[in-house]
């Protein structure tokens, strides 16, 4: 009887060790790969080609035919659309764009963005597996 109950107690000993030491291993394991990071983006994604072909004097309707609606419209600003998105990958700086439409008598007036500037500084560095993904 005794010889049966010290076995049970050295299993019980080791498992417990065992739970206990794979629990501390918190953070990224060197023997797998980090975890997937998603690209979040909000707001209008636009191009560089939609924002090129906007020019003063179109009339709203033809602004939101080939921008869409735009992501706010102030109350305190009714001549003033603005088209805003980020994107960027979880967890890093973002990449943030504006474009500001203004209109005077239902027609462009002026167009105002932010695409000259840097806004965020996203990593450059790629994971092996991000090798094969395009880049967007």
């Amino acid at each position: 009887m005794q010889a049966i109950k010290k076995p049970v107690h050295l299993l019980a000993i080791a498992a417990c060790s065992l739970s206990f030491g794979l629990t501390a291993c918190g953070g990224d394991p060197i023997w797998l790969p980090p975890a997937h990071k998603i690209t979040i983006q909000q707001g209008n994604l636009l191009s560089e080609k939609q924002v090129a072909r906007i020019e003063v004097g179109m009339s709203q309707a033809e602004v939101q035919s080939l921008l869409g609606a735009p992501v706010s419209q102030s109350p305190f600003h009714e001549n003033q659309w603005d088209y805003a998105y980020t994107k960027g990958p979880s967890g890093f700086a973002i990449e943030a764009r504006r474009v500001t439409l203004r209109f005077d008598n239902g027609v462009v007036a002026s167009i105002s963005s932010n695409a000259d500037t840097t806004t965020g500084v996203i990593p450059q560095k790629r994971r092996w597996w991000e090798i094969l993904a395009p880049q967007s």
